[in-house]
């Protein structure tokens, strides 16, 4: 993959904290690269890529530049996943281990369905609007985040970081959010769980844009109830 581009999706997810800059993310590459911890290759037939992404991916070590991260082989992976293993304390192997077992509980819930953390903030916001959309009113931050990791599409997004998602999609028009109100009743501790701050104002829940669903069964039909016997004796003696 050109680095490019890679560092403009982990910065998305906010993988690189540590590495705010194209360029500071490209040092940390080589650092990475000189240690034998990935591998980095040039752009063999540039005439056939985007000239900008080629130019925007150059990293140049000694007389060789680079563009490409390279991606593994299966036995590399697992060599480096052995590696790591070793390396860990049996307190951080546990947690790696329950780390481990919730991802693999969580692909079971998630369907097929993308993790969050993998989406752009178009995606992010139509699927968040889409499970919000099946509810029957607007949905508590909270309790929307609650309800995607019951899914399994939360996986390594931490509600601090669904909450700035939230407020990216908000501040670009891709959702709404709006404060709690006194019809949305009395403040709860879910409520006050998903406050968060957006330019002085303290919003806490995400807005349908859905038209409510009809009734399915249509209008109720008048109630037929069979007349009594004297009624129908009545009726015989008229006739």
């Amino acid at each position: 993959m050109f680095i490019a581009p890679l560092f403009r999706l982990l910065r998305e997810r906010d993988e690189v904290p540590s590495s705010p800059t194209l360029s500071a993310f490209k040092a940390r590459l080589l650092r990475a690269y000189n240690r034998g911890l990935l591998e980095l290759a040039t752009c063999e037939r540039a005439e056939d890529e985007n000239p900008l992404v080629v130019a925007a991916s150059a990293v140049r070590s000694r007389r060789t530049t680079f563009h490409l991260v390279q991606r593994w082989s299966r036995r590399n992976m697992f060599a480096a996943l052995d590696d790591v293993v070793e390396a860990l304390s049996p307190k951080a192997y546990t947690a790696a281990k329950d780390f481990a077992r919730k991802v693999h509980q969580d692909e079971m819930r998630r369907e097929g369905r993308p993790r969050l953390i993998t989406l752009s903030l178009d995606a992010f916001a139509a699927r968040v609007q889409a499970v919000v959309n099946e509810g029957s009113h607007d949905a508590l931050v909270v309790e929307l985040f609650q309800e995607l990791d019951d899914r399994g599409e939360a996986t390594r997004l931490g509600l601090s970081a669904f909450k700035a998602r939230l407020r990216c999609a908000h501040h670009t028009g891709l959702l709404t959010l709006r404060a709690w109100q006194a019809k949305d009743g009395a403040e709860n501790p879910a409520m006050q769980a998903s406050v968060m701050g957006y330019e002085g104002i303290m919003l806490h829940v995400v807005c349908r844009t859905a038209v409510p669903l009809p009734i399915p069964w249509g209008r109720p039909a008048p109630l037929l109830v069979s007349a009594p016997r004297w009624i129908e004796a009545s009726q015989g003696r008229l006739q």
